[in-house]
């Protein structure tokens, strides 16, 4: 039986987000580095500053990749991935995104505001 997921806590978009934020942070405190080596008179205690944050950022990230890989051999394994499903507090739009674009089409720019309004 496979492990059930909780969204916005530990479900595979979940990892795949705190990845992104993770590879993110570690390429500005790379850069913070390279921009701080780049100057005259670099500052070795900042560039030590900017290296522990980058360090830590990759331990992170490698520990997210192993954690990404262990549900994707779970799913493998099991050939199933459950969540919970999320419930939402808001109702569902009136419009989806497709319908609201095909009015804009149809309707030159500051018509399309007044007439998205009235219909409120």
């Amino acid at each position: 039986m496979s492990q059930v997921h909780i969204p916005n806590l530990n479900t595979f978009a979940d990892l795949i987000d705190r990845l992104v934020v993770e590879i993110n942070k570690l390429a500005f405190f790379e850069n913070k580095k390279r921009e701080e080596h780049a100057k005259d008179s670099p500052d070795q205690y900042l560039i030590a500053y900017w290296d522990n944050l980058s360090r830590d950022a990759c331990e992170y990230r490698s520990m997210l990749k192993n954690e990404i890989n262990r549900v994707l051999t779970m799913i493998c394994d099991t050939g199933e991935y459950k969540t919970l499903k999320e419930l939402r507090t808001f109702r569902s739009p009136d419009k989806d995104v497709g319908e609201i674009l095909a009015k804009r089409c149809e309707l030159p720019g500051p018509n399309f505001i007044e007439e998205l309004c009235k219909e409120k």
